[in-house]
């Protein structure tokens, strides 16, 4: 078995509430609101996938008017999409995987420019001078490298 699945599966499970607490502190840090965060953390968890906004709303404790402005900012980023159901009133919000995985595409290549400018940088450093710093910043460029060319296989593969 895969040593990271082991280590996942061996740690302590937390809360539903807590998950989405930490998921949306996660997402907070990749520009979005605690309350959108919140939100798309909740429907990546939900079970079955899909929501109504009054469940939303009672999961995560807000406003009727925070709710629907957070919803709506998803959608408009196709960050999730709805679904309805024939005699149901309701709309379902669930996470729109094409649209996450086209965002996460988007700021993934994007690193094209944070790799070109390191490269631009080490280019004018002098590594007799400053062989540390010039090492960290190699060091970091290649992750960046790595990272990005991980993602560049998986969309090639995955589409």
């Amino acid at each position: 078995m895969n040593t990271k699945k082991v280590n996942m599966v061996e740690e302590k499970k937390i809360s539903k509430e807590e998950l989405v607490e930490k998921m949306g502190i996660h997402f907070e840090q990749s520009g979005l609101t605690p309350l959108h965060g919140r939100v798309f953390a909740y429907l990546l968890l939900a079970e079955p996938s899909h929501k109504d906004f009054f469940e939303i709303q009672e999961f995560l404790k807000a406003s009727k008017s925070a709710i629907s402005n957070a919803i709506k900012f998803l959608l408009d980023k196709e960050m999730i999409t709805y679904i309805t159901f024939s005699g149901d009133r309701r709309r379902y919000f669930k996470v729109n995987l094409k649209g996450w995985k086209a965002k996460m595409k988007k700021d993934i290549l994007a690193m094209s420019t944070m790799i070109s400018m390191l490269g631009e940088v080490l280019s004018h450093k002098n590594v007799d001078k400053e062989p540390e710093f010039v090492n960290e910043i190699t060091d970091f460029r290649n992750v960046l490298l790595d990272i990005q060319n991980i993602f560049k296989d998986y969309f090639k593969e995955k589409g």
